[in-house]
């Protein structure tokens, strides 16, 4: 099915349409909107350099064209980035409808995960794209991704300047949102006032505590961590909730989930925080960030009935999916390795390589979607191995794209087989895998 829609959008008729539309395509040329968008798809499957003289090369050996370097050149442009922008859009635009399990917190519309990787750029985009940090070049990137964990699909993958920081994408998108969405993010997005927006709109939040929030209780004085963490430990308690408010500017009432933590990991956070506070020329801790270092602190607006306690720490723990994601862009597919070239060539051929993973992704997504629907018995294909696997078979999936549809589907019960061989996650030293985790949420269903 997925493969269904993905012919139609990237069908030769529908390409010319989008790049007529973009006003990349004035005119008919012998360099076609397809050819064009296929050339950049062969591109960034088989190099980083994506020089003009290799591309002017395959141009001629794959596609039977011939041009000159500098007018494949010309036609990198600010519409060239549009048009590619657009056919990225509406990838993006198809959904799955139930990704794990149609009873994965049913209660709540979607589960919306985000956040954002950033990486140096060459310096021919320093003029618009600076760098967060000093970095050799001075310009960088910031990729923002937001997908919806019931379903699969993206909700946000947008490129911008890598000096933009997350807790400013948090108020600019802060209206992005509908009733019975759950946003889960990391404290880079943390802010009072944007999650205050959140429960006005009738959506819930669950973020961990940042520690320098100040926390009150329901009469107006301040929490005392310390002598929280006497009464647990001295009634044997590990983990408890209470409501509070957080925040000095905007009190914002919310569940606060403690959780303590064992003394090794309670030694490992104070080390990495003492090193963190002496390269930023912040001195010592402070005695209030030390004893919250004790526990593992996380706040929600759901009720009780709507998040019970015991899953929040599983729930919040598939945030890290998305990290496992990044990884994967930058070990497999390299999005962060593209050598120096000009602004509008560098951002096409950046924007067809998330294409090109957002299509594998869905790929792997729609094939899990297939699986029998079992709480008790979940099967999860492994995105590393799955995407590791899909980037070998590139001339497979873009014939998938391209032939008839009898010989798309015999390419796609290729796929298929080769995924459902031994593409599963495992568990490794004793930890929870994802499917393991997925799992503690139908134990009570």
């Amino acid at each position: 099915m997925y493969a269904e829609k993905m012919r139609d959008v990237l069908s030769r008729p529908h390409l010319h349409e989008l790049a007529v539309s973009s006003g990349f395509c004035q005119r008919a040329g012998k360099l076609s909107p397809s050819i064009f968008f296929d050339l950049l798809f062969y591109t960034v499957s088989s190099t980083e350099q994506g020089s003009l003289s290799y591309m002017v090369s395959l141009l001629q050996s794959k596609f039977g064209v011939t041009l000159k370097k500098q007018s494949l050149d010309e036609r990198f442009t600010e519409k060239c980035v549009f048009f590619v922008k657009s056919v990225l859009s509406e990838i993006l635009s198809e959904h799955l409808s139930s990704l794990y399990h149609k009873e994965l917190l049913p209660d709540l519309k979607r589960i919306r995960i985000k956040d954002s990787t950033k990486f140096t750029t060459p310096s021919t985009l320093q003029a618009n794209y600076k760098s967060s940090d000093r970095s050799r070049t001075g310009s960088g990137i910031s990729i923002q991704y937001e997908y919806d964990l019931k379903s699969g699909s993206v909700l946000d993958l947008s490129i911008t300047s890598g000096n933009r920081n997350d807790r400013t994408d948090a108020e600019e998108t802060s209206d992005n949102v509908q009733k019975g969405d759950l946003m889960i993010r990391d404290l880079g997005y943390f802010s009072t006032p944007v999650m205050a927006k959140f429960s006005n709109s009738g959506a819930f939040f669950l973020s961990r505590l940042d520690c320098s929030t100040l926390v009150y209780d329901r009469e107006g004085k301040r929490v005392c961590f310390k002598n929280i963490y006497k009464s647990m430990k001295a009634g044997n308690i590990v983990e408890k909730e209470m409501c509070v408010y957080a925040g000095e500017k905007v009190r914002l009432p919310v569940r606060l989930i403690l959780q303590l933590v064992p003394d090794s990991v309670y030694e490992k956070r104070i080390r990495e925080k003492t090193k963190k506070s002496k390269g930023q020329g912040r001195g010592q801790l402070t005695d209030e960030t030390k004893i919250r270092c004790r526990f593992s602190l996380f706040i929600t607006n759901a009720d009780e009935s709507i998040l019970p306690i015991h899953q929040i720490f599983p729930l919040y723990r598939l945030r890290w999916q998305i990290e496992l994601q990044f990884k994967v862009w930058k070990s497999v597919f390299k999005i962060d390795r593209l050598h120096r070239m000009k602004e509008h060539r560098y951002l096409a051929l950046l924007y067809v390589k998330l294409l090109q993973i957002m299509l594998n992704l869905q790929i792997t997504y729609s094939l899990q979607r297939s699986l029998p629907e079992d709480p008790k018995k979940i099967k999860a294909l492994s995105l590393d191995k799955s995407m590791k696997t899909l980037k070998t078979l590139f001339d497979e999936i873009f014939r998938m794209f391209r032939e008839t549809r009898s010989k798309s589907k015999e390419i796609a019960r290729h796929i298929q087989k080769r995924l459902l061989e031994n593409h599963w996650i495992e568990s490794k030293n004793k930890k929870l895998c994802f499917p393991e985790v997925l799992k503690l949420f139908f134990l009570c269903i």
